[in-house]
């Protein structure tokens, strides 16, 4: 058996004929940037999100930017195992970007009025990282933010809402706020500000975007069955996560990971490492100070299982069954 870490064409090629008319309604018109597909997507995907305003970009990095740019962002603490893009987006932005250590599960600690939580992996937060004014939640589709925070969104072709190429959003309840991040966004025609550049999501993208957001909360609950199917077979083994998800990705955390990544690659089982160095250790526009312990910890045991919309019950237990193989023989050799 070969398992892929995600196959795409397990969920799109149910909606081709509905992509296709997307297509060509755009072909058609003749419309492809800041067109009636955009200005409809960010008013549905605002909606979905609970929030009143979403204003699209190029991608999630951008949205970061744009966010951080609107809000005058002068310093910025993210957490040390997210991936660098993150802390790059925020700089790009205006912010001095700190890096914070994380705790067992991964998460920000000591949040604090600069703090830009991650909802890494589609783990949803706790009441004191909810204090936080704004989120980085390109792997949360289906959180919903509290009222005063700003959201950052990548639709990468691999999140749970993805486009066909690269596209993301900011959403917000903030009017003046939204009307900002679009002047910042840019236009080819006209300066309205110094700071801004030019960040957009095609009307194509939003046009697919538009069709597969009436499937998102199917995709989300097929994500939750996946997830509980591993949770059956692998929770007595003392490696799964335990901060309630939306199971963007499906994280492990186990010693031996890279000989267990080695394994599941001999027998045809795809997997990733979301990320192997923590940004401490890492040379980008911010700064460290002390030691990260937690995050050091965390980079070194975890390994993203295949979880996609129409992966197979047959797959994941064979996936399961060589997990809990190479934990037998691994724990044989140690003894």
């Amino acid at each position: 058996m070969n398992i892929p870490f995600c196959d795409l064409r397990r969920s799109n090629n149910p909606l081709r004929k509905e992509i296709q008319h997307a297509f060509e309604s755009c072909l058609n018109r003749s419309s492809f940037l800041r067109g009636p597909e955009t200005h409809a997507f960010e008013e549905e995907w605002a909606t979905y999100c609970g929030q009143k305003y979403a204003v699209c970009c190029n991608s999630g990095t951008d949205a970061l930017t744009l966010a951080a740019t609107a809000l005058a962002l002068t310093a910025a603490k993210v957490q040390a195992n997210t991936l660098a893009l993150t802390a790059i987006g925020l700089s790009r932005g205006g912010a001095s970007v700190i890096i914070a250590d994380v705790n067992s599960e991964g998460m920000l600690v000591d949040v604090t009025d600069d703090s830009v939580p991650v909802l890494i992996f589609g783990q949803l937060l706790s009441l004191e990282q909810l204090r936080a004014p704004i989120f980085d939640a390109a792997h949360a589709h289906g959180w919903k933010p509290p009222a005063h925070a700003v959201a950052a969104w990548s639709f990468y072709p691999t999140k749970s809402l993805g486009a066909l190429g690269d596209a993301g959003a900011v959403t917000t309840n903030d009017a003046a706020l939204a009307n900002e991040m679009r002047h910042l966004a840019g236009r080819d025609d006209q300066l309205r500000d110094r700071r801004q550049i030019t960040s957009r999501t095609d009307e194509i993208q939003a046009a697919v975007l538009r069709v597969k957001l009436r499937y998102l909360d199917a995709w989300l609950e097929e994500r939750a069955i996946i997830a509980a199917r591993y949770n059956k077979r692998l929770k007595h083994l003392g490696i799964t996560l335990e901060t309630p998800s939306l199971h963007h990705l499906y994280v492990i955390r186990i010693e031996g990971r890279d000989e267990l990544h080695s394994y599941l690659h001999s027998n045809g089982i795809e997997s990733k490492i979301h990320w192997r160095e923590p940004l401490n250790q890492l040379d980008g526009p911010w700064t460290t100070a002390g030691i990260y312990p937690g995050a050091d910890t965390w980079c070194r045991s975890i390994i993203s299982l295949p979880c996609f919309p129409g992966l197979r019950p047959n797959e994941i237990e064979y996936i399961c069954d060589h997990i809990e193989s190479f934990i037998g023989e691994h724990t044989k050799n140690c003894g």
